[in-house]
């Protein structure tokens, strides 16, 4: 919507009548006419004259001022003419901006993203073609700063300096621009172009020449851009000449980076000593040093990108006893190598990794669930109005060129000889070489993983893997199952047995000979046959199959033991007619080697054991204390 209210009077113009206008605007105003309502233009009292006869059309206003899309605009001096014969216009004029706050803005250009602050810039303005053009204008900060808000906090820029200027004399073009902050740094770039003196802007063929840099003492500094948790450090410093024509820059210059730290203690990353050297030339960058430490390892990158019409970059990366991870539960070493291509269409990386050491520790990994008495509502959907249902229903537009970016992956790490991987039970090391690819843009794992030096603790026991072979052939979340279990130490063989895949486990019993589940139970958790159970025991196998269905996690008996360093804590009654409490303590030294104690609580004299394994139904015990003897024990069982 537009409002006009002028008053005056036609004039003459050098002998011609009623060739021009002068008087009064009394108010000028124009509104977008949606809702909510934006002032575009609003002036008021605006003095001037038009001429449009004896000469080119010509425009003159008097000192006045307008608001122009909220900035306050004041001018001195405004005179436009015309160009004749097809020539440019000329224009001569003076004016300022008052200080405008620069938030509502970037608030309006990007709604989503938290733009904040008390930020108010200002600008001069001085502009003259007559012939050849001339310009000098400055837009700089006048006050305040900017801030951006997120989910967590507000962050500050720190702003103490912002300029920006263009200069043009006889058709020399100066561009100038300059930033400080206690977050950025300092940042400042200077860029010149040489066309026609006539030219009211540079031609996108014009040549250019400049500089820029960039100076960054402590990226500490950048913190609070990050994600929560994440710390940065060190030193940044980039210097660029600028060639080229003004429509496509060229940039020739060094980056140069010291004492780079990444650091986030919750997830244990903690990369140090960090150097960049990255050359930039035209329109191409070559990495020629990136080097990081982790732990007592390294990291090197280098490599090459372009930046003309078909970008690609090249990387290719080398660790030798990189530590990736430094968590007390998830510390991962690593060496090996691997490239990677980047290009518009597609992202490939391929490569063969060694994990050198490794914890993986996943006791307490489970994510975080809801109180049981917290309800979820959903808000119902609110019917669409009529133009936007309509609009909703009208087919999409289809976008030309926006594409994803395809994967391609390949990718073979080795487990290496000292991967350990404790949790739900599981304390075993992990053997083995696994292949990553993206067929169909999905992950893929190929390969066989294989348990040794394992146990896994189940219905009150730890049982020793005796097998444990993990296979995948396909879907990283799915592989198949091959893993066996049993108590050791015991005359008979027994223990669990785990097939299928992870997603649709099969688990049972087992034992050599066959024996009934009742008695796979008793010599799983008791270490006997059934028939020599009384109803203390019985209640211990009932705890044990409850312990089956509880899921992960050890029991506050379990955790006890572990803290005394102990494997056995038990209380047993003798049979006979005189009935004796006897208690065990017991730990198993190795595979084959068992020490223990017993004690009587009637007793005034305990025994001392030492067991020694020779093979399945060979045992040397060696009692000291009450009893005082060596024993060979072999064992032999049929129905």
């Amino acid at each position: 919507m537009l409002t006009l209210v002028a008053e005056g009077g036609l004039v003459d113009v050098d002998g011609h009548g009623a060739g021009g206008w002068q008087g009064t605007i009394r108010e000028a105003v124009a509104r977008s006419v949606g809702t909510p309502t934006t002032t575009w233009l609003e002036a008021r009292d605006v003095r001037g004259r038009v001429a449009w006869a004896g000469a080119p059309l010509r425009v003159v206003f008097e000192p006045g001022t307008a608001q122009v899309l909220g900035a306050t605009l004041r001018w001195r001096q405004v005179d436009w003419q015309q160009g004749g014969a097809g020539g440019p216009p000329r224009l001569d004029a003076q004016g300022d901006v008052d200080a405008i706050a620069v938030a509502p803005i970037l608030q309006a250009l990007q709604p989503g993203f938290g733009w904040g602050g008390d930020l108010r810039v200002g600008a001069h303005l001085k502009a003259r073609s007559t012939g050849a053009v001339s310009i000098d204008m400055v837009v700089e900060r006048t006050s305040g700063d900017l801030t951006v808000t997120d989910e967590i906090s507000t962050q500050h820029l720190g702003l103490s300096d912002l300029r920006f200027g263009i200069a043009a004399d006889n058709g020399v073009w100066h561009f100038t621009a300059a930033a400080a902050g206690a977050t950025l740094g300092v940042v400042s770039a200077a860029v010149t172009a040489r066309t026609s003196p006539s030219a009211t802007w540079p031609a996108a063929e014009t040549p250019i020449e400049g500089v820029g840099e960039l100076r960054v003492d402590n990226l500490g500094t950048w913190g609070p851009w990050l994600a929560p948790g994440w710390r940065l450090g060190g030193r940044l410093h980039a210097s660029a000449s600028f060639g080229g024509r003004f429509g496509a820059p060229q940039y020739t210059g060094h980056v140069e980076g010291a004492g780079i730290t990444v650091r986030n203690f919750v997830e244990g990353v903690n990369v140090t000593d960090g150097t960049v050297a990255i050359a930039l030339r035209g329109t191409s960058a070559h990495i020629e040093t990136f080097t990081a430490k982790g732990g007592a390892g390294t990291l090197r990158l280098e490599g090459d990108a372009a930046f003309d019409e078909s970008s690609t970059a090249q990387l290719r990366l080398a660790l030798d006893r990189f530590e990736l991870l430094t968590r007390v539960d998830r510390r991962i070493v690593a060496s090996g190598s691997a490239a990677m291509r980047l290009d518009a269409t597609t992202l490939s990386v391929e490569g063969e990794l060694k994990v050198d050491e490794g914890l993986i520790d996943f006791t307490r990994s489970d994510a975080p669930t809801l109180s049981s008495d917290v309800e979820v509502v959903r808000r119902p959907v609110e019917p669409a109005p009529a133009p936007a249902l309509a609009q909703a229903q009208a087919p999409a537009p289809v976008v030309v060129g926006a594409t994803e970016r395809a994967l391609r992956l390949d990718l073979r790490v080795d487990m290496g000889e000292k991967l350990h991987v404790r949790g739900r039970g599981l304390d075993a090391g992990l053997r083995g070489e696994l292949r990553l690819t993206s067929p169909g843009g999905r992950l893929a794992v190929n390969g066989t993983l294989r348990v040794v030096d394992g146990t896994y603790q189940a219905y009150g026991q730890k049982l020793v893997i005796d097998r444990g072979v993990l296979t995948f052939a396909g879907p990283v979340e799915n592989p198949r199952l091959d893993i066996e279990a049993t108590r050791p130490n015991l005359d008979v063989r027994v223990g669990v047995a785990v097939t299928g895949t992870a997603l649709n486990p099969r688990i049972r019993l087992f034992s050599e000979p066959e024996l009934s589940d009742l008695d796979k139970l008793s010599w799983l958790v008791l270490g006997r046959a059934s028939e020599t159970t009384g109803g203390a025991d019985t209640a211990l196998l009932q705890q044990a199959a409850l312990a089956l269905l509880s899921g992960e996690g050890p029991g506050v008996s379990d955790r006890l033991m572990k803290s005394i360093g102990l494997d056995e804590v038990s209380v047993r009654q003798t049979q006979g007619a005189a009935k004796d409490t006897i208690v065990t303590l017991g730990k198993q030294i190795s595979k084959r080697w068992y020490v223990g104690y017993e004690r009587g609580l009637e007793s005034t004299v305990g025994t001392w054991q030492l067991i020694y394994r020779v093979a399945q139904r060979i045992t040397v015990r060696a009692s000291a204390g009450a009893d005082n003897a060596i024993d060979v024990i072999w064992t032999w069982r049929w129905k």
